[in-house]
């Protein structure tokens, strides 16, 4: 198993790792892959999975074609590696990896047990009757602790309540159809795709960095002014479409 990156507190940065076996690419499963589609099928193999591990562990099949679209590579591709080499389970319309299941079951499990270890010990009773002087002192220590643990726990509250108040508002976002996408870029008069557009942001999960995405019409407006402003260096250039319009 791979070894996890860990902040002071020890806990995993989900955002920088997930685990998976030394050896993955000798699974005869993903030497069929290589002898089909070569090394960039790995590739594409382990983009996958790693959508899977930031989506809680599947993703809709209907989904291969903004992934094919985010990769840069053939749409039959990423379809073939999700349908054809029996690496992920499937119902037909969504697919997921037993495996990475597996690990996110464990790793809530040991989230789990830890947290009622820390609450043990915080709440383990302090017995010492022949020694009153000793027992003031571990009165004074466990008045100290409890004040630094609910200080803490005022500070998890309030990052509970920043973290739902930005749930609130990314559920309120509805992404727009490619329809109601095109609709819009006629009424504007705008040379923008919204084929392009939708599959773009689909493949982000419709984040613009580090953020849900707010209102889609901004974006579409952003989009038609790098239209206007770099007419010419999309002619020339061979730079990535996700650099230009994910920056």
């Amino acid at each position: 198993m791979g070894r996890g990156c860990f902040n002071r507190n020890n806990k995993m940065k989900d955002t920088f790792f997930f685990p998976h076996d030394f050896g993955a690419r000798n699974d005869p499963k993903l030497q069929n892959v290589l002898m089909v589609y070569g090394c960039e099928g790995i590739g594409v193999f382990w983009c996958i999975v790693e959508q899977i591990y930031e989506q809680g562990g599947s993703l809709p099949i209907a989904n291969c074609k903004s992934i094919a679209f985010a990769l840069h590579v053939d749409f039959k591709i990423v379809e073939s590696i999700v349908k054809d080499f029996n690496l992920f389970g499937t119902d037909g319309e969504i697919f997921w990896s037993e495996s990475i299941n597996s690990r996110l079951t464990k790793r809530a499990e040991i989230a789990e047990k830890r947290k009622n270890a820390a609450f043990h010990r915080w709440n383990k009773p302090q017995n010492n009757a022949n020694a009153p002087t000793e027992n003031a002192n571990a009165k004074h220590c466990n008045a100290i602790k409890e004040k630094e643990r609910k200080g803490k726990e005022n500070k998890e509250n309030n990052n509970i309540d920043r973290e739902s108040k930005k749930a609130e508002t990314a559920k309120r976002f509805q992404p727009p159809s490619i329809e109601e996408v095109q609709s819009y870029i006629s009424e504007k008069e705008y040379s923008v795709d919204a084929e392009s557009f939708v599959a773009f942001y689909t493949s982000k999960n419709w984040f613009v960095g580090k953020n849900k995405m707010k209102d889609w019409h901004a974006a579409i407006v952003t989009w038609e002014k790098r239209n206007k402003d770099f007419p010419a260096k999309k002619q020339t250039t061979t730079k990535n479409v996700n650099d230009i319009w994910g920056e």
